[in-house]
C-alpha cells in the first residue's frame, strides 16, 4: 500500500486508489491494526477492540472501522477520539453497517464527517 498524499484541491490527505481496497477483517477481539483503508469486525459476539494513537508516520491516515455483524463491537480509544479523553473514548457498533472513518492528524484519530450509527461515549 502506498502513503497518503496530499490533495491541494481539497487541501486534505486523501489514500492512494491501492489504499481504498484494502480491508482487513477482525474475527477476535484485539488492536486494530493501524493501516489505511477498512477495518471491518466480522466477530460473531460482542468483539472487544482497542485501536492505539496514531504516529507522526501516520499523519493523514485515514481508516474506517465497519460493525459487519450485529452485535455491541466495541473500540477502545485511550486517549478518546480528538485527544478529548474519556468522554469521548469509546465506540460502539451495534448494528450491521455502523461505521466511522477516521484521520490520523496531530498524533490524534479525527472523525472525518458524522458516524453512521456509531455511539460514542
Amino acid at each position: 500500500m502506498g502513503q497518503p498524499r496530499y490533495d491541494a484541491t481539497r487541501n486534505q490527505y486523501v489514500p492512494e486508489e491501492a489504499d481504498l481496497a484494502a480491508t482487513t477483517l477482525y474475527a477476535a477481539n484485539g488492536a486494530i491494526t493501524l493501516t489505511a483503508g477498512v477495518a471491518a469486525i466480522t466477530k460473531g459476539s460482542a468483539a472487544a477492540m482497542t485501536l492505539a494513537p496514531p504516529t507522526v508516520a501516520e499523519q493523514g491516515m485515514q481508516i474506517t472501522i465497519t460493525g459487519r455483524t450485529a452485535f455491541a463491537h466495541t473500540v477502545t480509544i485511550t486517549e478518546g477520539l480528538g485527544g478529548k479523553g474519556a468522554a469521548f473514548d469509546v465506540m460502539t457498533f451495534a448494528a450491521v453497517g455502523d461505521s466511522i472513518t477516521l484521520l490520523a492528524d496531530n498524533l490524534h484519530w479525527v472523525p472525518v464527517a458524522a458516524p453512521y450509527g456509531v455511539v460514542i461515549s
